[in-house]
């Protein structure tokens, strides 16, 4: 073989090869397209599947909520239907109802249900009722001194009202009651950053 046909067989292996490392670069470049195209996909039908349970979630409690309505207004003397119902408006999505709802039941049964109590409580405080809220949320506590929602709730409208001493003492109630909880754990963190802005304030003054 002479020297001329030995560089044409080297120039045709040389373009071989590259044209392999091309094809394989570009079939490593298609994977990779195409696993994050899927995982695209993927997530968007995650989020699809995730949005369309909630809707069928939000739909059974509409139906639960319109039949315990019906027996309701068959039976207005059935002040234990007050509670759900009002749980039920307040998870769909209809919190001026709710508030209505659990009034009712607090008026009528004296709050004997803490949870429906310290939720009402914390509804009116939300919507405008500051004191009767914290009244309310205080009655929930002597109710039920270990209720860690209540405690929390205290602590919040503390730190709302600038109380940041009483509102640390609130969270440090909420995470004796039940530190492993998952009040109990953000009662934690909230302690700490609580603690750091009366430590900022008090470098402030002086």
């Amino acid at each position: 073989m002479n020297h001329r046909l030995v560089l044409i067989a080297l120039a045709i292996g040389v373009a071989i090869g590259s044209f392999v490392v091309r094809r394989a670069i570009v079939a490593q470049q298609e994977q990779i397209g195409r696993q994050r195209y899927g995982q695209q996909i993927s997530e968007q039908l995650e989020q699809i599947h995730a949005s369309q349970q909630a809707q069928q979630r939000l739909q059974q409690k509409r139906a639960v909520l319109a039949e315990l309505l019906d027996s309701l207004a068959n039976n207005p003397q059935d002040t234990a239907l007050l509670v759900p119902v009002g749980k039920l408006m307040l998870e769909t999505g209809d919190t001026l109802g709710a508030i209505a709802y659990y009034g009712r039941y607090v008026d009528s049964a004296g709050g004997a249900d803490v949870v429906a109590l310290a939720d009402y409580a914390f509804l009116l405080y939300a919507t405008g009722e500051r004191e009767r809220g914290r009244r309310l949320t205080q009655r929930a506590i002597e109710m039920a001194p270990q209720y860690q929602i209540a405690l929390y709730n205290m602590a919040v409208m503390a730190y709302d009202r600038g109380d940041i001493r009483g509102a640390i003492g609130w969270m440090e109630r909420c995470r004796r009651a039940d530190s492993a909880s998952t009040l109990g754990k953000m009662s934690v963190r909230a302690i700490e950053q609580l603690r750091s802005m009366l430590d900022t304030s008090s470098n402030r003054t002086r």
